[in-house]
């Protein structure tokens, strides 16, 4: 079986971050690996 990966980068944008994951989630496709790269953000997205 075949998987999507998603990619999502972020830097110091927590709230966006929040609804991007909150979107993903959400899809009915679940066969996928989910990978947040972060570039060292400050606002507390850990």
């Amino acid at each position: 079986m075949y998987k999507l990966s998603i990619i999502t980068i972020n830097y110091n944008n927590l709230e966006g971050l929040k609804r991007t994951v909150e979107s993903v989630l959400n899809q009915t496709w679940q066969e996928f690996e989910y990978i947040v790269i972060d570039g060292g953000s400050t606002d507390g997205n850990k």
